[in-house]
C-alpha cells in the first residue's frame, strides 16, 4: 500500500489489498556506483510534538494510540473481509475511515474518539480502483467513471467522469483536483465537480504529486519526471533519473528511482541509497527524506537541505528473510508499518515496535 501525505491533502491508493505491502524486486541489474555514506548531522531542530496516531485493522477496530502503543480511544467500523484494512484519511480536523469491502464510511472525531457520521459509498470492483483523498474541504472517492465528493456534514455529490476514464492517479493543488488515466489528465473544479477540463500527457500516467516544487507526474515504467503547469496540465519541464532508472514514486519534491537514486526535483541533487533494484518506500517528514531500504532492512534518513545521509536506521521487519514495509509521516515521528507498527524516534534515530506484526494494521498520524 502506498500512501501520500501533503499539506491539506491526504491520499491513499490501495494496492495488493489482501497481500500486505508487496515484495521488492531485489534484482542486481542496476549499474554500479557508490552508495552515499552516513555523514551524520545535527537534529532538524523541529520542536517535539505528539502525533495523533490511529490504527485500523480488518476486523473493524479503529484505535487511537500514544507513542508507546497504549490505546487511548476506539471506534468500531466492521466489515466482511478481516484481511482487508480500511483507508484512514485525516481532513478537516477529523478522521475518515473507508471500508473497501462494504463501502461503509465513518467520520471520527479524534478528540472524543467517536463516530459523528456514517454513510455508504459503494466500492468499485476491483478494489484497487478506489482512491480516497482529502482536499478543499471535502473527502473525494475516485472510481472508474465516477467521482464522489463528501462533506463533513454527510452531504455528497456523485459526478460522472468522461466515458472510459478510469483514474489511476490523483493530486490536490491549491485550486484544483487533478486525476490521471492512461495518457489523459482531468482538472476538476472542487466547487463544481462537473466542471472539468482535459489535458494530454505524453505517457501513461503512473503518479501525480503536488508539493513545494509544484505539480509533477511520472509515467508508468518511465525514467522521466515531468513538471506540469498546475492550472493547465501542460508539461513545462522534466527531470530524467540517472542511468535511465525507473521513477518509482514521488515524495515531497523528491523522485525515487528503482535502482536506489533519489533526486531532488528543484535542483537535481542526487543521493544514492542502494545499488539493488527494489521497492523503496519513502516519505518526507521533519524536513528530511526517509527511504526504506528493504534489502538491508534499514531506514535511510536524508537531510532535506544538504542531501547528506544522516543515518541508516536498522529495522527488524515482520519477515526478516524478506522485509517489506511502508513509512508514514507524523508531526513528530516517522512510523513504520509492516502489518504491525513501529515508531522512529527522530532525535535518537532508533526504532521501537509498539504493535506486533500480527496486528495487520493500517496507520495514519496527524
Amino acid at each position: 500500500m502506498r500512501a501520500w501525505l501533503r499539506p491539506a491533502t491526504a491520499l491513499v491508493i490501495v494496492a495488493g489489498l489482501l497481500g500486505g505491502c508487496g515484495l521488492s524486486s531485489r534484482e542486481s541489474d542496476c549499474p554500479g556506483g557508490k552508495v552515499a555514506p552516513v555523514s551524520g548531522g545535527a537534529s532538524s531542530g523541529r520542536p517535539a510534538v505528539a502525533d495523533a496516531l490511529w490504527v485500523a485493522d480488518g476486523a473493524g477496530s479503529v484505535r487511537s494510540l500514544d507513542s508507546t502503543g497504549k490505546v487511548t480511544g476506539g471506534v468500531s467500523v466492521p466489515g466482511t473481509e478481516p484481511r482487508l484494512t480500511p483507508a484512514l484519511v485525516p481532513g478537516g480536523g477529523k478522521l475518515w475511515v473507508y471500508r473497501y469491502d462494504t463501502g461503509d464510511l465513518a467520520l471520527i472525531d479524534p478528540v472524543a474518539a467517536r463516530a459523528v457520521r456514517r454513510l455508504n459509498v459503494p466500492p468499485a470492483q476491483p478494489l484497487v480502483d478506489n482512491q480516497v483523498l482529502w482536499g478543499h474541504g471535502f473527502l473525494w472517492i475516485v472510481q472508474p467513471g465516477t467521482l464522489w465528493r463528501i462533506s463533513t456534514t454527510g452531504r455528497y455529490t456523485q459526478t460522472p467522469l468522461p466515458a472510459g476514464f478510469s483514474p489511476g492517479a490523483a493530486a490536490v493543488t491549491e485550486r484544483w483536483l487533478w486525476l490521471g488515466a492512461g495518457k489523459h489528465l482531468l482538472r476538476i473544479d472542487p466547487g463544481r465537480p462537473d466542471a472539468f477540463a482535459e489535458a494530454a500527457f505524453p505517457e501513461y500516467v503512473g503518479e501525480l504529486s503536488y508539493a513545494g516544487n509544484g505539480l509533477t507526474a511520472i509515467g508508468v515504467n518511465s525514467p522521466t519526471v515531468r513538471r506540469l503547469n498546475p492550472d493547465t496540465g501542460a508539461v513545462v519541464g522534466e527531470t530524467r533519473l540517472p542511468h535511465d532508472e525507473l521513477a518509482l514514486s514521488l515524495a515531497g519534491g523528491w523522485a525515487v528511482g528503482n535502482c536506489g537514486d533519489v533526486v531532488r526535483l528543484t535542483d537535481g541533487l542526487t543521493v544514492r541509497v542502494s545499488d539493488i533494484s527494489q521497492d523503496l518506500p519513502s516519505v518526507v517528514a521533519l524536513g528530511d527524506l526517509w527511504v526504506g531500504d528493504e534489502v538491508t532492512s534499514e531506514i535511510v534518513r536524508i537531510d532535506g537541505e544538504t542531501g547528506r545521509v544522516r543515518a541508516r536506521i536498522p529495522f527488524t521487519a515482520a519477515d526478516p528473510d524478506d522485509p517489506a514495509f511502508n513509512l508514514i509521516a507524523g508531526p513528530g515521528s516517522v512510523w513504520v508499518v509492516d502489518g504491525g507498527v513501529s515508531r522512529i524516534d527522530p532525535a535518537a534515530n532508533t526504532v521501537t515496535r509498539i504493535l506486533p506484526p500480527t496486528a495487520g494494521a493500517n496507520v495514519v498520524a496527524f
